[in-house]
């Protein structure tokens, strides 16, 4: 009996030293492993800022955290994948505006068209206190959820087989959208028509004339060779929506504040990586472009007021107007970006009066 409790002591000694793992001695073992759903695939900007991410983590915690990167889809689609992150299933999902406006109805106001003046107005409303208060909220605690990060999802334009400088262009255009009410209402503010297709159809319904125009943003337009068959792409930028990094507030309970503070901005460091990922990107999109065929169109400030003009309705009517005020903030901090740098001309009108 005395010798089979020194080799049961024996044993568990060599559990907790991790040598029956064949672990080199004084190697610290992961203690929190997270798994990370992502739906886009392993070589996009996001995903390598993702995997950035992942890597910083465990050095930073010295290995005792491990996020375990799930890319392609592999863990389901986001709706399926915040599902379960709700209730622990998974750590960590990557999800997009207009997923998360499901869940937090005012991401919609993010999603509004011509709301933007350029990028740099997108990334501050993102990072001052108007997209941070959103990201990390009491209405994303609610859900169980929690904003770690934000990143660009690039400006949109449309493409399409015939040249588009205006609202007037798109009359009896027939536009492949998402499945979403805010994009369709969108398109047929320009006097378009939507269409909402799966991603995966828009080259055959392009070719056989199903629809006439789509839009995406110009890296993806080059990436998946839609120039070649719509070679009009019109530099519009009628929305910028970012991707979303969310994490379980039922994970976030099991971690001590000084790994959650480590995260998070660690979470934030990941996104200016992304974002120097994007610009060379879009500045990559735009000389293959010149290799080829198509035709880049960057409407005039005349031209950029008749689409913002042609679609303040949306603004003001969708939902009742529920989200004015969310807008007003949004449009505001346009307004404070070019103060300090130019004066706006006279009679230029940008926003809602």
């Amino acid at each position: 009996m005395l010798k089979k409790r020194l080799a049961a002591a024996a044993l568990v000694a060599a559990v907790l030293s991790g040598g029956c793992q064949g672990e080199p001695a004084g190697r610290k073992v992961p203690t929190v492993t997270l798994t990370l759903a992502n739906n886009l695939s392993s070589g996009s900007c996001t995903s390598r800022a993702i995997d950035w991410f992942a890597a910083q983590v465990e050095k930073r915690s010295d290995g005792r955290i491990q996020i375990e990167v799930y890319h392609d889809g592999v863990l389901g689609d986001s709706p399926s994948c915040l599902e379960q992150l709700r209730y622990g299933g998974i750590d960590m999902v990557k999800t997009d505006e207009p997923t998360m406006s499901n869940y937090v109805s005012d991401y919609y106001a993010f999603a509004m068209p011509y709301i933007y003046r350029d990028t740099e107005h997108f990334r501050q409303v993102h990072r001052e206190a108007v997209g941070m208060e959103l990201l990390r909220g009491e209405a994303m605690a609610e859900q169980h959820m929690y904003g770690l990060t934000y990143y660009d999802g690039g400006a949109r334009g449309f493409y399409s087989k015939k040249p588009i400088h205006s609202p007037e262009d798109m009359e009896g255009m027939l536009v492949r959208v998402q499945n979403s009410r805010l994009m369709m209402d969108m398109v047929e503010a320009l006097g378009a028509s939507p269409v909402a297709l799966d991603y995966g159809e828009i080259p055959g319904e392009l070719q056989k004339g199903g629809v006439t125009a789509a839009e995406n943003s110009i890296v993806n337009y080059v990436q998946d060779g839609y120039d070649e068959i719509a070679p009009y792409f019109v530099e519009d930028n009628h929305t910028r929506n970012a991707d979303v990094l969310v994490m379980s507030t039922v994970i976030r309970s099991k971690l001590s504040p000084e790994d959650l503070e480590m995260i998070d901005q660690t979470a934030l460091e990941s996104w200016e990586y992304q974002k120097k990922l994007w610009d060379q990107a879009e500045k990559t999109a735009r000389e293959e472009l010149k290799l080829h065929q198509a035709v880049i169109y960057q409407p005039n400030e005349e031209e950029m007021e008749a689409f913002r003009r042609a679609c303040e309705e949306v603004w003001s009517d969708y939902e009742g107007g529920a989200y004015l005020d969310l807008i007003d903030r949004i449009v505001a901090e346009g307004r404070m970006q070019t103060s300090g740098r130019e004066k706006e001309e006279e009679g230029e009108i940008y926003g809602r009066e």
